[in-house]
């Protein structure tokens, strides 16, 4: 049996980028976190598979999946990398937080045009600032 996570309020992810054999981890890991509040994903390809596939989770799989915390968060920060995954999960936050008040997405250059107008089109319910970062470096 798992450790109880209902107490953890901040989470902080290093992973090689929002992969779909990982997504179904992360929404276990989610939720059993109902009262995350700050998240931190930072993600880094490897090397020997930069176009790993990232691409096989939409919107309406984050909405179907009944994610606790999605009222708590209120800061969010994310390196996103190729793919869309990680693109449809800011997407669902963006949507559903409620309480959201600050997310910073961070983008390798090449991406950050397309990910902003991917994510200019979401319909935005919170009024959470949203920053966008150009980065050729990961986070520490």
């Amino acid at each position: 049996m798992p450790p109880p996570l209902n107490n953890v309020c901040s989470l902080g992810l290093r992973i090689g980028n929002v992969v779909d054999e990982l997504v179904p981890a992360m929404v276990s890991l989610f939720r059993g976190m109902p009262n995350l509040c700050n998240m931190l994903i930072n993600t880094k390809p490897p090397l020997d598979d930069p176009k790993s596939n990232a691409s096989g989770f939409n919107i309406g799989y984050w909405k179907m999946q009944n994610i606790a915390f999605i009222n708590q968060l209120k800061d969010v920060t994310i390196k996103l990398s190729d793919g869309s995954n990680g693109v449809e999960l800011v997407r669902f936050m963006l949507e559903r937080a409620q309480n959201l008040e600050k997310m910073l997405i961070i983008c390798l250059p090449q991406n950050l045009g397309d990910n902003m107008r991917r994510l200019e089109e979401s319909k935005k319910f919170s009024r959470a600032t949203v920053l966008f970062k150009e980065s050729r470096d990961f986070l520490p």
